[in-house]
């Protein structure tokens, strides 16, 4: 691109002469615009169907991170526990978040300004009020900009999809008994169907079995439903709860595979009850089209200790190029991090879950956060002329004891290692990260905005106050976006711009 742009440059000027230096600088200054990463949508929690956490945008990177600031904030009248979606509307760039009062915003993402707010059934609890959690918003939502529609579920056990340009209604659907069920997950939209986990209330009481659920995109129309405890394994012939769905599901593209991780079995729950055996505590990999189960791993068996998956399972893979033999491999991954102090890594394939996992302690304190990955290439020569290039994966993950963890998926070995710990407070984290560049950006429950270095270090602490962010990050068109418990919106950009 940048020898073709040089090429017209100069014949234009040949031809026209010193008279058009001011046209031929122009040109010029579009052809290096033509050499960077083009701005990003973060539409959904994660920004991706992999739960990835990663921007392909360069304008932030540890050497301008310190000049970060807040361009705007916006009071949303509620607590903020969801991730911010930043996504381009009929050309307008727009954030979507929900607090706990129930209310819904569309903002331009530029400006912080309100285009269109959504209130959410009362049901039978009376008005919603911010102090409470009646109507309460815990889902990152999920924005189709092909279709202009944005989905998200709710504490009233709706799932709704909206029109993204004005907030109307296209469809809601109800997903339980909004006494015992919620919406905690985040939908993820995959060949026009939405896959959303479903939860109860914070285990007061549990569900008969969590669920991951399909409906179609267009019409909100049931597909199927995966219930995540097998009443055959409760002891006794009993009735077991348990196994909500809080985390959000990854979608593996390339083979039509869902990814979900299920929660804590019943002996945690109010009232307890037994536990059963199939599938708290696990990950699961689930046929895309109709819910079948092809393969699970379960972390823990007989949790009695409130060890689940709190966090999304992330998907990502390494690979080895070796010119000196001419070979070349590609190996692709499923990790989860646990409450249990775990993350877990298993290989993945057209048939789900394959291999032995890779169990990694790191705290007594477990996860809540979703890591996110930072994917880097590794070269060494192996003769002359010749290399071995290896693309591997760097992960991170604030955990609950107030470190952060980061690890390496190595692409020759094929193994996890910890690369460092940075204990960054006295407090947890349980908000996900987002990578760009060689920066790790992150909120704690201390009330500090963080950014780490690509090893994990600390480079900057942006203190908001003294209200804990919960959400996760996101990142578009150069601007960071993150939502804090007092229900304040934070846009930041370099210099504020």
């Amino acid at each position: 691109m940048q020898n073709t742009c040089t090429r017209h440059t100069r014949d234009f000027l040949e031809k026209s002469g010193a008279a058009l230096l001011v046209v031929a600088a122009l040109i010029f200054v579009l052809c290096l615009a033509c050499l960077q990463s083009a701005a990003e949508d973060w539409p959904k929690y994660k920004r991706d169907l992999s739960n990835s956490g990663h921007s392909a945008e360069t304008g932030i990177s540890s050497a301008n991170i310190a000049s970060l600031q807040t361009k705007w904030t916006f009071q949303t009248g509620g607590l903020i526990s969801a991730s911010p979606a930043v996504a381009t509307i009929n050309g307008v760039s727009t954030v979507f978040i929900g607090s706990w009062n129930g209310v819904f915003y569309a903002l331009n993402a530029v400006t912080g300004q309100v285009i269109w707010s959504f209130t959410v059934d009362y049901l039978s609890k009376g008005r919603c009020k911010a102090s409470e959690n009646w109507c309460r918003i815990g889902s990152t939502a999920f924005v189709d900009t092909t279709n202009n529609m944005v989905f998200f579920g709710a504490y009233n056990a709706y799932l709704y999809a909206l029109d993204a340009t004005n907030g109307t209604v296209i469809w809601k659907q109800s997903v339980g008994n909004p006494n015992t069920y919620e919406v905690w997950s985040s939908p993820a939209i995959y060949n026009g169907t939405v896959y959303v986990g479903v939860s109860s209330h914070g285990d007061e009481p549990c569900l008969e079995g969590g669920q991951v659920n399909a409906y179609n995109e267009a019409t909100g129309k049931p597909l199927w439903s995966f219930n995540t405890i097998d009443q055959s394994t409760c002891p006794g012939g009993g009735t077991c709860v348990g196994g909500s769905v809080w985390s959000s599901v990854a979608v593996d593209s390339t083979n039509g595979i869902i990814y979900a991780g299920t929660g804590n079995p019943g002996s945690t729950c109010a009232p307890p009850t037994q536990n059963a055996g199939l599938y708290p505590d696990s990950i699961l990999a689930l046929k895309g089209t109709t819910g079948a189960l092809l393969n699970y791993y379960q972390a823990i068996v007989n949790d009695n200790n409130d060890k689940d998956f709190g966090s999304s399972p992330f998907l990502y893979s390494t690979s080895e190029t070796n010119q000196c033999t001419g070979t070349s491999t590609t190996n692709y991954w499923v990790s989860a991090a646990s409450k249990n102090g775990n993350i877990f890594t298993l290989g993945r394939d057209a048939n789900g879950l394959t291999g032995t996992e890779q169990a990694n302690f790191s705290t007594v304190s477990g996860f809540i956060a979703t890591p996110s990955v930072r994917p880097i290439r590794a070269t060494s020569t192996c003769a002359t002329g010749k290399k071995i290039i290896d693309n591997e994966t760097y992960f991170f993950a604030p955990g609950s004891g107030g470190a952060l963890w980061t690890y390496l998926l190595d692409g020759a070995t094929d193994t996890v290692t910890q690369v460092s710990r940075n204990k960054f407070s006295t407090l947890a984290s349980w908000a996900s990260p987002a990578v760009i560049q060689d920066v790790v950006l992150f909120g704690g429950n201390d009330g500090n905005f963080y950014a780490m270095g690509k090893y994990g270090h600390t480079l900057k602490i942006f203190p908001t106050g003294t209200a804990p962010i919960y959400g996760g990050t996101a990142i578009s068109n150069g601007r960071v976006y993150f939502g804090s418990t007092d229900g304040t919106l934070y846009c930041m950009s370099i210099n504020g711009q």
